[in-house]
């Protein structure tokens, strides 16, 4: 159990941080200029004061209720007004001329940077789901292959890979996730290891997984399947506008992650990535941006094994002309594929610049700088939830030196099991009435207390056989958590008050 002063120190780390988060905003808007907006490709009312009063006291400019508190953006996100007035304004000039278009290969120059990411490899999907159906469909699998998977995956990811099992005969093997005290990012790596075989093609998860929250080991994992000649498939739906993620260097080979969550774009907004280079040498790419060429420094990659043979499912981009980008799914560092996999007929251009414009409203906050103040708050979240129902609540136990697996902003917490204890064995009688009592304090916390959250239904570790996880109708359901930089640390505070007027405690 942690003490007051793990909890305090927390506090004032969080402040800290929202502190630095402020004063990156006032730096920023010193330095800009509509001139700078203008040379941005980005209108100048996006940087305007509404546009930056972002975080905590702020929340208004996120057209957030002002009368409840929302910490459920892990299920969808608040789009900024001033993008929200662009959006509004790029559909009505659509609408008053049904012929203008958007130059999607602009906005992909303005948003690969801050992904660690070449423009060419870099693709505004509809969403999660749709970067993992294109994904799953597009790789080269044969009847017997074998994908290791997790116990954990959101119905997103795992329907595609139900329906390649089903289509062409492809196995999938399941790793039970660890959860609270028993996870280790050790642990992971060796359940991954422990399935594969000499059939093994591809490994897909979900990090962090939407029922957890805890952050698995993703370089890791990725850099041991391409020493062993295997795909690395990432759901990182919760990665873009929480976690300042460097697609090169985390190994990965193919990414999907969604632009209306964290990222607080509109929805049917996704972020999709095929890796398609080999180096491991930085190299510098020309791109043109509304009529201005500039250069951009891309990283070089951490996984220089061959590049999946890979099929543009999913676009209208493809022909059996040679020399046709990703034709017979052969690859190629020199095309965009991006391009071929946004091929899509006529898209919603003005979502899609919606998304651009809050990509690069984070990008010039800084990426790391709101990660920082996202962690601090889940942080300071855990240390209070820990001081009151213990450590063991947690699927993220608190930890003062914030390891990899705690780094996010995502805290599942389960104050219904019995001893408070998230790994505590349940029978069917006890999951039963545990998914009423869960579900009855998000409705109270909403209804009552005026703060949004979700449960879970979670399959969580064994307390008395750490290397099993709860059969189907022994889940246990704990709450869910977010803390994004509309937040501040009085906001958990009320969140811990409520809490201790709608759950059980000691």
């Amino acid at each position: 159990m942690t003490n007051r002063f793990s909890e305090s120190q927390a506090k004032a780390l969080a402040l800290e941080a929202q502190e630095r988060l402020n004063e990156s905003r006032r730096g920023f808007f010193k330095v800009l200029g509509v001139g700078a907006a203008a040379a941005s490709g980005l209108s100048a009312a996006v940087f305007s004061p509404e546009a930056l009063a972002y975080g905590g006291p702020f929340a208004p400019a996120f057209g957030l209720d002002p009368g409840r508190t929302f910490m459920n953006i892990g299920t969808t996100g608040s789009t900024p007004i001033p993008v929200l007035k662009n959006l509004a304004a790029n559909n009505a000039a659509i609408a008053r001329d049904p012929t203008l278009t958007f130059n999607t290969q602009d906005m992909r120059n303005i948003i690969a940077p801050g992904f660690g990411a070449d423009p060419f490899e870099l693709v505004m999907s509809f969403n999660t789901t749709d970067g993992m159906n294109k994904i799953l469909n597009g790789l080269n699998f044969s009847a017997g292959d074998e994908i290791i998977t997790t116990n954990m995956e959101h119905p997103g990811g795992n329907s595609p890979m139900q329906v390649v099992s089903d289509r062409l005969g492809v196995v999938l093997r399941r790793v039970n996730l660890p959860t609270s005290d028993v996870y280790s990012d050790a642990l992971v790596l060796s359940r991954f290891q422990a399935l594969r075989t000499n059939r093994t093609k591809a490994i897909v998860y979900s990090s962090p997984p939407y029922l957890t929250g805890i952050r698995l080991p993703e370089k890791m994992l990725n850099l041991w399947a391409a020493a062993n000649g295997i795909w690395s498939v990432h759901d990182g739906a919760h990665i873009p506008g929480m976690i300042a993620f460097d697609m090169h260097d985390s190994g990965i080979d193919f990414f999907a992650g969604a632009g209306h969550k964290w990222q607080c774009g509109p929805g049917q907004t996704g972020i999709m990535y095929v890796r398609n280079g080999t180096s491991a040498t930085p190299y510098t790419k020309s791109v043109t941006t509304a009529g201005v060429t500039s250069t951009i420094t891309v990283p070089g990659y951490s996984n220089t094994t061959p590049l999946a043979p890979f099929w543009p499912v999913g676009s209208g981009g493809y022909s059996a002309t040679p020399g046709t980008a990703l034709q017979g799914g052969v690859r190629d560092p020199a095309d965009n594929i991006a391009a071929t996999l946004m091929s899509i007929g006529n898209p919603s251009y003005p979502a899609l610049r919606a998304l651009q414009e809050c990509c690069q409203l984070w990008d010039m906050w800084g990426r790391k700088t709101i990660e920082t103040y996202d962690l601090s708050l889940a942080q300071y979240l855990r240390s209070r939830l820990a001081a009151i129902w213990g450590n063991r609540s947690m699927a993220t136990p608190y930890d003062a030196n914030l390891p990899h697996h705690a780094q996010v902003a995502l805290t599942s917490f389960n104050p219904f099991s019995p001893g408070y204890d998230y790994n505590a064995d349940l029978t069917p009688a006890q999951a039963t009435q545990q998914t009423t009592a869960s579900t009855n304090a998000v409705n109270a916390l909403r209804d009552v207390h005026k703060i949004v959250i979700r449960n879970t239904a979670t399959p969580h570790t064994l307390r008395s056989n750490p290397n099993v996880n709860a059969a189907a109708d022994a889940f246990s359901h704990p709450l869910r958590i977010s803390t994004h930089l509309f937040h501040t640390p009085a906001d958990v505070d009320n969140l811990v008050t409520a809490l201790l007027a709608t759950v059980p405690h000691p």
